[in-house]
């Protein structure tokens, strides 16, 4: 994917500007719409393992409380992540809307109307939060309880030392086949 400047930009779309806006428009709805799936797989996936993680509580089976947190952790580090990179998807095809727009249809895109309207300590009238900024925040917080959900339960104890020694007794035998 290469990187281009206004001008070139420009001189690429200006003949095509009304279909181009257009397919702007649809493939920024398209990312949405994708963003928000993912939003539900990741909730589903990271909804079980806090089901799994506290229907284990009960018992002490080290490894299984080990494999559900660790599960966890990495479902809600992937659903972070996948936000950051959907939401540089959106934003990119919100530039193109942007450039594109105002030779089609005027700067519509980029106006707000009556802004000063929104004061966020009236809890209840409207406030133009971030929807997708909230999801990233939401999942790196739940990143984080893992973690400490993690530390909390195994941080105490000396777990480096078996888990090494599991390691290096699977791996041995990798190592020395040619």
């Amino acid at each position: 994917m290469r990187k281009i400047d206004i001008d070139e930009y420009r001189q690429i779309f200006l003949p095509h500007t009304e279909k181009a806006l257009q397919l702007a428009h649809d493939i920024r709805k398209f990312e949405i719409d994708l963003y928000w799936k993912r939003a539900t797989y990741f909730w589903t996936f990271i909804a079980a393992t806090f089901a799994g993680y506290f229907a284990i509580q009960a018992g002490n089976d080290f490894a299984s409380v080990y494999v559900v947190t660790c599960l966890g952790f990495l479902f809600s580090l992937g659903w972070y992540y996948v936000n950051r990179g959907s939401g540089a998807w959106q934003e990119n095809w919100e530039k193109h809307v942007d450039l594109l727009e105002d030779g089609v249809t005027g700067p519509l895109y980029k106006t707000l109307l009556d802004n000063k309207s929104y004061r966020p300590w009236d809890l209840l009238s409207p406030y133009s939060f971030s929807p997708s900024r909230i999801n990233n925040l939401l999942a790196l917080t739940v990143t984080i309880v893992w973690l400490l959900l993690i530390y909390a339960r195994f941080g105490k104890l000396n777990i480096i030392s078996p888990l090494q020694f599991q390691i290096s007794h699977f791996l041995s035998p990798l190592l020395l086949v040619p």
